[in-house]
């Protein structure tokens, strides 16, 4: 599969199991790649705000969605690439009226197979990094208060638990609460 990126990886990381990671800004040549890896983690997971089939983005929207990331100085959007394929993603959104300039949201996930080799890890960094260079000095996130291992990946990175958000999301007919963490760049 051939690499899309014109710009050079933002980091580049040896797994545990000897693999080679690359980290990129997300290039409008990926959109096509995002939405499979989206619905691929869809079904391993129910920590998303998103399962099976729901995610119906275009890849013409992914495009635009991509583009606008990139025009923007306070978001982000990066994957992790393993053999070509993309095996994480982090979104950063900062917000869009200068009131709110200086605070972003992020969204993490990592495929399955990947968990627990550093990929989420170094996703923030670079969020964490991209804020630092862009002004925003504040950075949030939702996590749901079961997903133990999210959990103590943010609290690591600064993450501190501001708020919950009771019966958040429902999978069927469970309903889930959610943490709101944030720390401060």
């Amino acid at each position: 599969m051939e690499n899309y990126h014109s710009e050079s990886p933002l980091r580049e990381i040896t797994l545990r199991n000897g693999d080679s990671c690359f980290f990129y800004r997300a290039d409008i040549g990926d959109s096509e790649r995002i939405i499979e890896y989206i619905n691929s983690v869809a079904v391993e997971s129910d920590y998303l705000s998103f399962g099976r089939g729901e995610f119906t983005m275009s890849s013409e929207d992914e495009r635009r969605l991509i583009s606008s990331f990139k025009e923007r100085s306070n978001c982000l959007m990066a994957v992790a690439k393993c053999d070509q394929s993309i095996v994480g993603l982090i979104t950063m959104q900062g917000g869009s009226r200068k009131r709110i300039y200086h605070w972003a949201e992020i969204a993490l996930s990592v495929s399955m197979k990947y968990w627990g080799m550093g990929i989420g890890r170094v996703l923030i960094e670079l969020a964490v990094e991209h804020a630092g260079r862009n002004g925003i000095t504040r950075i949030g996130l939702k996590v749901r208060t079961d997903n133990d291992r999210a959990i103590a990946l943010y609290r690591k990175m600064g993450f501190e638990i501001e708020g919950k958000l009771k019966k958040f999301m429902r999978v069927n007919d469970d309903y889930f609460d959610f943490y709101q963490m944030g720390r401060d760049v």
